[in-house]
């Protein structure tokens, strides 16, 4: 099976840093499970059996061409439901889609996708021992490390600002644009060994999940990518959002608090009880190999695009006028609602005035 993955925001520098390395560790688990799997940057492969595409954002009217080219089976990789659900445009092109898969776990995703007959399943991140590794020996810098961006989201600053109160008693580092505010300075460090190096010169380190990833089960539970990799590389980690943590780690592995001072209480106690962080560690670097590698997730995604295109071939594929003027639409327009096109058209017109009444 040949899986053309297209783009993935990867053109984006910090995209790439963050999650390059990432999606590259997916790719070459997929290989080992007997796909072919290529990226492409500009037209999707054609001769692919199957093409990815990523949903969402400002990527919907390029997709579109995408998906335009190909006319093929196509899988999506979406946000979460409450985050972006397009309804038309999910219709217009319907035919074409295999499923949709994205790391919410919440039970708007498959109920909002299920209302237009296409699937969504979850996909959670993962991690690859072969990079996020205990390192033996390696000198422990820092008391505490995260590296994250605050501006991904909300919440992160009430538990930075809960830790830093206590900075006095602990060294902390802070990596990621948008710590200036705390004195360090704008920092990306590329996903992969450095990364890895990082994590193991911390004696704990910590996970802040966004406020808007732990928004309840009617609305959004989305775990990030560093709940995996912290525990792969064998470090303690503290974490906030228990609602999420707990679908993949329980609190014997990875102790997880909402409350800002109760989080910044357990950074301190692991701290001082370098035993306990060691068993939690262990375990959850166990469930980790044993659950969350890049292989588990590859072998299930194969599994579903094998049982879709099953499905797909059996499917009637009559064309329609209407649906293909749709499709036109959504390859030349950016994916905005008739009230957003008549303000930028407005917006244009009024400008033109302003020029003429110049003259």
């Amino acid at each position: 099976m040949h899986i053309d993955f297209w783009k993935l925001g990867l053109a984006n520098q910090y995209v790439n840093a963050w999650f390059g390395g990432i999606y590259g560790s997916f790719f070459r688990a997929l290989e080992r499970a007997g796909a072919r799997v290529t990226l492409s940057t500009a037209a999707p492969d054609r001769k692919a059996d199957v093409l990815v595409v990523p949903i969402g954002g400002e990527q919907d009217m390029l997709s579109a061409q995408a998906m335009n080219c190909f006319q093929g089976p196509t899988v999506l990789y979406v946000p979460p439901g409450h985050a972006w659900f397009r309804h038309g445009f999910l219709n217009r092109w319907r035919e074409y889609i295999l499923f949709a898969y994205g790391t919410d776990f919440s039970n708007i995703s498959p109920n909002l996708y299920k209302t237009i007959g296409i699937e969504y399943h979850c996909l959670p991140f993962a991690s690859d021992s072969s990079v996020m590794r205990p390192l033996d020996g390696i000198p422990k810098l820092y008391d505490v490390v995260f590296a994250g961006n605050p501006a991904s989201g909300t919440g992160r600053h009430k538990y930075i600002e809960a830790l830093m109160k206590r900075s006095s008693e602990v060294k902390v580092q802070l990596i990621g644009p948008g710590w200036e505010r705390y004195g360090y300075p704008f920092q990306c460090v590329a996903w992969g060994d450095l990364l890895n190096q990082i994590y193991n010169m911390a004696r704990v380190c910590v996970n802040i999940v966004n406020d808007e990833q732990e928004a309840g089960p009617e609305t959004r539970l989305d775990a990030n990518h560093r709940l995996f990799d912290l525990a792969m590389a064998g470090c303690l980690q503290v974490c906030n959002a228990p609602q999420v943590v707990r679908e993949y780690f329980d609190e014997s592995e990875v102790p997880a608090y909402d409350d800002p001072e109760e989080w910044v209480s357990a950074v301190l106690y692991y701290l001082e009880h370098p035993v306990e962080a060691h068993e939690r560690q262990t375990a959850a670097r166990c469930r980790a190999l044993a659950e969350h590698t890049w292989d588990h997730r590859a072998s299930k995604f194969i599994k579903l695009v094998e049982n879709s295109l099953n499905d797909w071939e059996s499917r009637s594929h009559a064309k329609s006028f209407g649906l293909s003027i749709g499709r036109y639409r959504d390859t030349v327009l950016p994916p905005y609602g008739a009230s957003e096109i008549m303000r930028w058209t407005g917006s244009r017109v009024l400008h033109r005035a302003r020029r003429l009444l110049r003259f």
